[in-house]
């Protein structure tokens, strides 16, 4: 009989403890059941954002409402447009008639056409082709015109001579006249004329091109000072331009390549960016100019720069379109052509505007970005409008001449008209 009593004392001691666990664990607010059911994909909050939670999961109404504050990632844009070669001056003087345009005419006239593209985006970046300098006693750069005109004025005396003797001797003279080939250009305009980048938009050039230095130390020197009274960003070799948004910064990396290797020295700059931005872009000048097909040196070299690094790379220089191709997931565009050009009469008549839009996704708990997608726009233009360059550039309406420069940038068509 004492046994049987006994089982039952332990019977309702072990019910007891079981009800008592059953009930605290229903209690709880601290239930652990969430770390077997982690949700680690998005999920349809109907319309509203998702909640970002510290442990990495998205955080469910359920758990929301036990007393845990939520928190939205945030997603934004970044929309960048790129041009290539702006070119405001005329060869040599600083009286060129586009010099007189920029004087007589309203700050809006080179850039009329496309300003509200660069007005209406975050980040508009271009070439600056030209030295802005008021300073009369500026000397020009010797690109190799003192050479050239020694060697042509002695051809030239070695010519006159042989016409002299043959003249005294009756004979016929047996070589030709000699002529002076040489071409160089220096490109400078008034200092004044920089305020119509950010004027019309363009925020960021880079000034490391064949053309910093026309007219030597004093003349870069005054082109980076205009550039800065006109509160227009600039890169070069060795300076970086920082831009950020929203806490994202996005770093550009300037310089010129003309050979393989010439890439060296951006690498050394890339490496630099990448520790400090969370986005690179290289604008590079270089290559050989006039040609539609870029090299296979330049390619290579475009190549290592996105190994170490870059997420997009942007050419300048050979005055012509050339195509465009995804490396690694990155886009190199080896060349944006001339934008506005004040080099000549007739430049090639088609450019672009090349737009990269950014989606970034910032995690609400680590404050960490993503750059959650990519859209590429090309935007196809005329680099003049009228008769002969009147310097403005233009959208291309017509549907066939804008589908042939869409193609060529594809690498469908081996040019672009």
């Amino acid at each position: 009989m004492r046994k049987i009593i006994i089982f039952f004392i332990i019977l309702t001691i072990i019910g007891t403890v079981s009800l008592v666990a059953i009930n605290l664990r229903k209690d709880s607010p601290h239930t652990d059941d969430t770390s077997e059911t982690a949700i680690t994909q998005p999920i349809d909050l109907s319309g509203l954002d998702s909640y970002q939670p510290a442990n990495g999961s998205i955080a469910t109404a359920a758990n929301a409402s036990a007393g845990e504050e939520p928190a939205a990632s945030q997603a934004f844009t970044i929309r960048m447009n790129f041009v290539g070669d702006i070119m405001l001056a005329g060869n040599d003087t600083a009286t060129s008639s586009i010099d007189a345009m920029a004087s007589s005419q309203p700050s809006t006239y080179f850039f009329k056409n496309v300003r509200d593209y660069f007005l209406n985006d975050d980040i508009t970046i271009a070439n600056c082709e030209n030295v802005f300098s008021d300073n009369d006693n500026l000397v020009k750069t010797d690109k190799g015109e003192a050479a050239a005109i020694e060697q042509y004025n002695n051809a030239l005396a070695e010519y006159n001579s042989a016409v002299a003797l043959a003249q005294q001797t009756g004979t016929t003279v047996n070589m030709e006249k000699p002529e002076y080939t040489f071409r160089a250009f220096w490109f400078r305009s008034k200092a004044a004329t920089a305020k119509l980048l950010p004027e019309n938009g363009v925020d960021v050039v880079s000034i490391d091109n064949n053309h910093t230095y026309d007219f030597g130390t004093d003349g870069n020197m005054d082109t980076r000072a205009a550039l800065d009274v006109a509160g227009v960003d600039w890169g070069k070799d060795g300076k970086i331009v920082y831009k950020e948004i929203n806490g994202f910064t996005i770093a550009f990396v300037f310089g010129s390549m003309y050979s393989a290797g010439g890439e060296q020295a951006m690498l050394v700059d890339l490496e630099e960016a990448d520790a400090n931005s969370d986005y690179q872009v290289v604008y590079f000048h270089g290559g050989e100019e006039k040609v539609h097909a870029y090299e296979d040196w330049k390619q290579a070299s475009c190549h290592n720069l996105v190994d170490h690094g870059a997420d997009l790379v942007i050419g300048s220089h050979p005055h012509v379109l050339q195509p465009m191709e995804t490396y690694n997931g990155v886009n190199i565009v080896y060349s944006l052509g001339n934008f506005i050009f004040g080099g000549n009469n007739y430049p090639e008549n088609r450019t672009l505007i090349y737009n990269q839009t950014l989606t970034i996704t910032q995690d609400a708990a680590t404050g960490g970005f993503t750059v959650t997608n990519t859209d590429v726009t090309l935007i196809p233009c005329y680099v003049y409008t009228g008769e002969s360059n009147n310097y403005q550039p233009a959208v291309i309406e017509n549907e066939t001449d804008k589908q042939l420069v869409i193609d060529f940038m594809q690498g469908k068509r081996e040019l672009p008209y």
